[in-house]
């Protein structure tokens, strides 16, 4: 899939002037890549490419200095790297499986049509976008996870899940909790192949089981000093809005 809605940072390398000044000019015209920078050295590449961090590098093989591949060594040894499109009148023979094996996300060979590439910058960006988001809902499981465990809501028992599913339904979309029943029991009640009843009773139980057992000052933490142990327990929305509450907060500020 193409995604035209996001401006994609791209770097180029070519020892050919000629051919990378060509290929920047079409690029720019596609209005939704940015050329962030250009070279035809291999170490200069590498330079752009942590002072700037480009989201797409498009390269050929054959650079100064450093060639692409050694390029696409250093590389992998990032933490984290841009997406890497080799475009290239080497790729013959098992060039390109050794290109591919070194790190390359796409191999094209020259000549080939602006356009072409355009699209394969967009496509390589989408995985990005993907690859981001799945990193982020991973880090949003985990810290909510981390409240559950730490307010003292059993991992055993069925309303932890479901109370868990609920409070990561709610940072993605906090107006849910205006609407627990007719819209986030539902949901949850779905996604785990039951009824919304028995989501409500059982996250009723983990909110129950949790202010039973829990330690007072861990309670203050998570939902103010105006917990007591005398005071009525939180209902179910207000147990999911305040921690989905506290996520959000945390999400936007990270």
């Amino acid at each position: 899939m193409e995604t035209k809605d996001t401006v994609k940072r791209v770097v180029i390398a070519d020892a050919g002037e000629e051919f990378r000044q060509s290929l920047c000019q079409e690029l720019r015209r596609a209005g939704d890549i940015q050329i962030v920078g250009e070279t035809g050295d291999g170490g200069e590449l590498l330079r752009l490419i942590r002072e700037l961090d480009p989201d797409v590098v498009v390269t050929e093989l054959v650079l100064s200095g450093l060639d692409g591949l050694e390029v696409l060594g250093q590389l992998a040894q990032m933490p984290q790297r841009p997406r890497v499109i080799v475009l290239s009148s080497y790729l013959r023979g098992a060039m390109s499986d050794t290109a591919a094996e070194a790190g390359a996300d796409y191999c094209m060979t020259k000549p080939c049509r602006p356009e072409t590439v355009v699209t394969r910058i967009r496509q390589v960006s989408q995985s990005i976008a993907q690859d981001r988001e799945q990193d982020r809902r991973q880090d949003l499981s985990a810290r909510v996870t981390a409240v559950l465990h730490d307010v003292g809501v059993p991992a055993h028992i069925k309303g932890y899940q479901y109370v868990r599913e609920a409070i990561l339904i709610a940072v993605q979309d906090m107006d849910v909790i205006n609407a627990v029943t007719k819209i986030l029991y539902p949901e949850v009640a779905r996604r785990y192949a039951t009824t919304p009843s028995r989501v409500e009773r059982a996250i009723r139980h983990a909110i129950e089981v949790a202010w039973d057992r829990g330690d007072l000052e861990t309670l203050q933490k998570y939902f103010g000093y105006t917990v007591s142990q005398t005071k009525g327990k939180p209902t179910n929305s207000e147990f999911i809005a305040m921690i989905a509450d506290r996520m959000h907060l945390e999400l936007q500020t990270a």
